[in-house]
This record gives C-alpha cells, sequence and structure tokens, in this order.
C-alpha cells in the first residue's frame, strides 16, 4: 500500500492540492494522511503571548480531524490525520521519511509567479520523498497520462525510479528525451532506460527534444500536446543555489505549469 502525505494549512479545505490527494488515493488504494504544521517561525514568535496563539492553533488543528475523516469515508480510503508542532521543514521533512509521497500547493502569485513554494522545495532537496506539488489552477488528476522528462542525469533518473507505482498503471506515457549541449544523456543512458521501462511493463511514447528546444518550453508544449495530467520530472539538474537565483527549467515549470508537477530531486 501507497503512504500518500498532504501538507494541510489552516483554513484549507478544499483546494486544488487537497482533490488531488485524494483522487490519487482513492485510484491507487493508497493510505492517505493530512498533516497541519503548528508552524514555530518568527513571526509567531514575535506576537504578544506566543504561546497562547499556538496552543489556541494546534486546538482547532485537531478539532479538524472530524472533516477529515469524513472526506476519507467519502472517498471510500483509510486516512489519518496528524497536527505536529515544530518548525515546519523539518517537521514536514521528518514525516515525509515515512511516506512514499508528498504533496502540497504551488499556489502563484497575479503575475503567474510560483509563491510559497521554498518550504517544500527545502523538504525536496532533502531528498526523502518525492513531491508533487499542484497548482491551484489544475485540473482534476489522477496521474493516467503521464509526460516524464528524461535527460540522462540523476535527478531525472531517480524521479523515474520513483514514479514506477503511477508509470506502471498509467493509461499513456510519454517521455521527452533530451540534454541541451549533451552534458549528460548518452545512447547507453537512454538504452538502459528503455530496458528498465521494459522489464517493469511500462508502455510509453519516447519523443526527442530538438536541439534548438529549451527544455522546459518543450515539456509545457509537449503536456499540451499529448493531454497529460501531470509531469514527472528531476529537480534542480544543476546547482541549486545557481538555478534558484538564475531561474532554469525547474523554477519556469514551477512558475507556468497547470499541472501537477511529480518532483525528485
Amino acid at each position: 500500500m501507497l503512504d500518500l502525505l498532504v501538507d494541510v494549512r489552516a483554513g484549507e479545505h478544499d483546494t486544488a492540492h487537497l482533490r488531488f490527494a485524494f483522487a490519487l488515493a482513492s485510484r491507487f488504494r493508497a493510505h492517505l494522511t493530512g498533516m497541519q504544521v503548528i508552524a514555530l517561525d518568527a513571526s509567531v514568535i514575535a506576537l504578544p503571548e506566543p504561546l497562547i496563539v499556538l496552543e489556541n492553533e494546534e486546538t482547532f488543528a485537531h478539532e479538524r480531524h472530524g472533516w477529515w475523516d469524513a472526506l476519507c469515508r467519502r472517498s471510500a480510503i483509510e486516512g489519518t490525520w496528524e497536527v505536529r508542532r515544530g518548525v515546519h521543514r523539518r517537521v514536514l521533512a521528518q514525516r515525509a521519511s515515512l511516506a512514499d509521497v508528498l504533496i502540497g500547493r504551488n499556489p502563484r502569485s497575479n503575475a503567474g509567479i510560483a509563491v510559497g513554494t521554498a518550504l517544500l522545495a527545502r523538504v525536496l532537496m532533502s531528498r526523502v520523498a518525492p513531491v508533487v506539488l499542484v497548482p491551484d489552477d489544475s485540473a482534476p488528476s489522477s496521474m493516467r497520462r503521464l509526460l516524464v522528462g528524461w535527460n540522462g542525469s540523476a535527478v531525472s533518473t531517480r524521479a523515474i525510479r520513483a514514479a514506477l507505482p503511477f508509470l506502471a498503471r498509467a493509461r499513456k506515457v510519454t517521455i521527452l528525451a533530451g540534454d541541451k549541449g549533451r552534458r549528460t544523456r548518452h545512447g547507453d543512458a537512454d538504452a538502459s532506460l528503455r530496458a528498465w521501462l521494459g522489464r517493469h511493463s511500462v508502455i510509453y511514447d519516447w519523443v526527442e527534444l530538438a536541439p534548438s528546444e529549451q527544455p522546459a518550453e518543450a515539456m509545457l508544449g509537449c503536456a499540451e500536446q499529448t493531454r497529460c495530467d501531470a509531469v514527472v520530472m528531476g529537480a534542480w539538474g544543476r546547482s541549486r543555489l545557481r538555478e534558484m537565483a538564475l531561474g532554469g527549467t525547474t523554477r519556469t515549470m514551477l512558475a507556468h505549469a497547470r499541472l501537477p508537477l511529480f518532483l525528485s530531486a
């Protein structure tokens, strides 16, 4: 049985990432844990009587247990509601080490820029579990039609391996293969991936990235053409600091993709 963990914030009740989590748990008969973290951050500590604020927030969070149980019964899945107090990133990373996938929101500003993902990005970089980030404006999805980004790198390989339970049951899998400048991808890597997919009975279409195309633009275009409902890709294939500061494929996909991103670092 797959174990899914979804990060639930105070006040969230019917968001795209919660609908995604329940649809995925229902399709794969997975156990779904909803977790609300009572965050110990600077903004709370600066408030008058912070301990009272934290205790009230924790009380309200525990009172959501019945709401979560009702959602699980409605979806006919096994589920658990957890409330933990601590530094949000550390709590998520610790708990995600016992999960197969961590699911979170990918909210955007009015300018279309991904915001609020830094927390989950730091969890992703700890490599305790893959992360699925779901945009608020994404359509319902349970990972039936998948687009996979492949460039021969270790991070893209880890993403594909982590996504195997979903690839094996997908109705359609498209591998978009490319490596700008052919820095990491070689024929042997392609052959190994094809053999591995075959051993795991994954049926797929193989599409080559044109040398003149930018990877993120190609993935966005291919996702639309293939009508996929989620993208599997490695995150931060370059230096993490360089990509966070200068942009890159990961940041572009976070800012512009209108479908869930299954990410592994």
